[in-house]
């Protein structure tokens, strides 16, 4: 027998996500008001044909919905077939077809597209060639023997006056007496800042173009140096770490 049905995709569908559960055909529990305008409960084939037969009354589905929405979404009327049909697919009995309208995956809204915007400017250098430079203020040094008996120079001003990046190091050398230059030769400690025992490594500091900083170095020398010396403190400066340690590296102190 050829049953004909008014019911289109956008019907079914419209029906299933209104008066359904989980967008799907529902046999109880659809929420609705009837034509006596009390709340009432049942089958999602019960609300459209309560929807259906109260048409301009006081039947509304839960988010008021009322027939000519249906109408409106299949694009025509829904005969009692359509009705019945629903009712043959709504999962109940257990082994009956439950119909569950397709997810519908939102098309994504263009934003705006993004324009450039100035950032600001900035100066690309290549790779730095000759000598670093710094300046050295020592107006606020303070020279120290910690409880090992260290020595400490304390508050050390460098500044990078180069156009790159420069990686430093502190030594000093030891001269006894009181003296008014640094010789060349005859001093009694030479060495770098260093960390703390056991490992004593070296400390390289960078500084970037411009830049100053403030530290604090720390040299070992041997406790057997008793009595005044003179202190001259030597910077290293090398435009890459690998360079500086290669450059300090036969300073064993």
């Amino acid at each position: 027998m050829w049953i004909h049905m008014t019911l289109t995709t956008n019907g079914k569908n419209y029906i299933a996500q209104h008066f359904g559960t989980s967008n799907c055909f529902a046999s109880s529990g659809i929420a609705y008001t009837d034509p006596a305008g009390e709340p009432a409960t049942g089958s999602t084939s019960d609300v459209v044909a309560t929807l259906k037969l109260d048409d301009g009354g006081l039947s509304r589905g839960a988010d008021g919905e009322i027939y000519d929405d249906i109408v409106t979404a299949n694009d025509g009327a829904v005969t009692n077939t359509d009705i019945v049909w629903i009712s043959s697919n709504d999962g109940s009995p257990a082994d009956e077809a439950k119909y569950c309208a397709a997810a519908v995956t939102p098309t994504p809204t263009p934003g705006p597209t993004p324009a450039p915007g100035v950032a600001g400017t900035f100066e690309f250098k290549g790779a730095a060639t000759g000598t670093p430079t710094v300046t050295l203020d020592l107006s606020s040094l303070i020279m120290k023997q910690a409880l090992d008996y260290h020595f400490e120079m304390n508050d050390i001003k460098i500044t990078n006056t180069s156009g790159y990046t420069v990686y430093l190091a502190m030594e000093i050398k030891l001269f006894k007496g009181a003296l008014t230059s640094c010789p060349t030769l005859g001093w009694v400690f030479d060495g770098m800042d260093r960390t703390a025992p056991p490992h004593k490594n070296v400390r390289i500091k960078s500084l970037e173009p411009g830049e100053a900083g403030i530290y604090n170095a720390d040299f070992f020398q041997p406790l057997s140096i008793i009595g005044v010396h003179t202190i001259c403190l030597i910077i290293w400066g090398a435009w890459t770490q690998d360079a500086l340690k290669s450059e300090i590296s036969g300073i064993t102190g």
